[in-house]
């Protein structure tokens, strides 16, 4: 069989590579297109030169995409215009520009791609982008399915809430009819839990209770499990003293035999606050106690004082390893050696989990056929969702409707716990 042929589309640092690989998908990469000169640095250290393509995406014309042909394009576009911090302008944003660019190029092309896969953060799903791409989807012949997944419920302890959407050109179809909602699981996933409880309203969009939900129904490791034993040289990832007296309260703090950590950015090391966890070395000390104590001094203007407790709680953050081994990066992966700490944890933050990406590319690559040999699967999908409206609606209120009406509760529905029998897995 042919390999597929890929094009990447804001490939970072290779993180949908290296999940293609893990999928065992049999697939060539004819282009990794991306504008980051660090990124391409790190991903040509991994994967050689040949197919690093830094060119802007809309500098490319329809006739390259068409020649090209790949069967598969993977992309994970720019987040800041649907970040929960930014200013959410979606399609506004001129950073979505290219992707909107990809999205008139597949309306126009003869050779489309047979797969698509696209990731972006929680939000990107209320966007009007998310609306121009499904109706592109309609428009171009294509299925699809969304996704709301978090690393926890692959048992990995560590919190990235991501927007997914897997796309087949007909006449392919998924092994699990879509269901015109965001699923919260992958059906017949053989290392996500098999039963996903989701205990929310069908308003609710509260992500702490979905992830408190995943971890309910799946044994997540300890953190201690994704250290980097052969670091030695530790001490230089120590909190320093005055970032501990000023800010020290503002941290996510995790220990070793903790079974969750925050999501890591590209502002970890430099930033305090929702950039990701710091691991505090010493178990043996409480750690709100220590730092009840250490406000009490630092109120009394005895700055030595409150060092002198929250020190021995020996606070660090995590190596860029170790947030590689916690956003599913093989051993293999590494970086140049002059690639500085500032640019490995900016670029790991701008990347994806490659686990759970995997995972997605398996489902992916599954066909309908492959469940009805299997042996017969009850159907467990919910209702699935009236025809949403082609007529884009305006207002943050409006937007709010659509997706609650959108998301469905996938347990609630059917009184309890979702139980789904494993399908085998098989590369596209």
């Amino acid at each position: 069989m042919e390999p597929l042929r890929m094009l990447e589309f804001y490939s970072g640092i290779g993180g949908m590579h290296f999940a293609a690989t893990l999928a065992k998908w049999n697939f060539q990469v004819v282009k990794a297109f991306d504008i980051n000169n660090v990124a391409n640095d790190v991903y040509k250290h991994n994967f050689g030169s040949k197919t690093v393509g830094q060119r802007q995406i809309e500098a490319l014309t329809l006739e390259y995409y068409d020649r090209v042909a790949a069967d598969v394009w993977t992309m994970s576009p720019p987040c800041q215009p649907y970040t929960r911090v930014g200013l959410q302008q979606g399609s506004q944003d001129a950073r979505s520009r290219s992707f909107l660019y990809l999205l008139d190029v597949l309306k126009k092309m003869v050779h489309r791609p047979r797969y698509i896969l696209v990731e972006n953060v929680k939000g990107f799903e209320e966007s009007d982008s998310r609306d121009m791409l499904v109706e592109t989807l309609k428009e171009c012949g294509y299925i699809f399915q969304e996704f709301l997944l978090t690393p926890l419920q692959l048992g990995i302890p560590n919190s990235r809430m991501r927007y997914y959407l897997l796309a087949k050109r007909e006449p392919s179809s998924f092994a699990y009819p879509p269901t015109g909602t965001i699923l919260g699981f992958i059906p017949g996933s053989e290392k996500m839990s098999n039963e996903f409880i989701d205990n929310r309203d069908r308003s609710l969009t509260n992500e702490d209770q979905l992830i408190n939900a995943s971890t309910s129904a799946v044994n997540v490791a300890q953190v201690s499990e994704y250290l980097d034993p052969t670091e030695q040289n530790l001490d230089a990832y120590l909190v320093s003293d005055k970032v501990l007296f000023k800010h020290g309260h503002a941290f996510d703090i995790v220990k070793p035999s903790t079974k969750r950590s925050c999501c890591f950015t590209k502002g970890y090391y430099h930033y305090v606050e929702a950039t990701g966890s710091v691991l505090q070395m010493n178990e043996d000390l409480d750690t709100d106690e220590t730092f009840a104590k250490a406000t009490a001094k630092k109120e009394q203007g005895d700055e030595e004082g409150a060092l002198e407790l929250l020190r021995p709680l020996r606070l660090r953050y995590f190596t860029p390893r170790e947030v590689a081994n916690l956003m599913g990066f093989p051993s293999t992966f590494s970086f140049p050696e002059t690639s500085t700490l500032k640019q490995k944890y900016r670029t790991l933050g701008n990347s994806i989990n490659v686990r759970l990406v995997a995972e997605l590319m398996k489902y992916l690559g599954k066909v309908h056929g492959s469940l009805a040999r299997a042996g017969k699967v009850k159907s467990q999908t919910p209702k699935v969702a009236k025809q949403e409206k082609k007529k884009s609606l305006t207002g943050r209120a409006k937007k709010r409707q659509v997706y609650n009406r959108r998301f469905v509760n996938v347990t609630t529905a059917i009184g309890g716990k979702r139980r789904m029998n494993p399908a085998p897995t098989q590369g596209p």
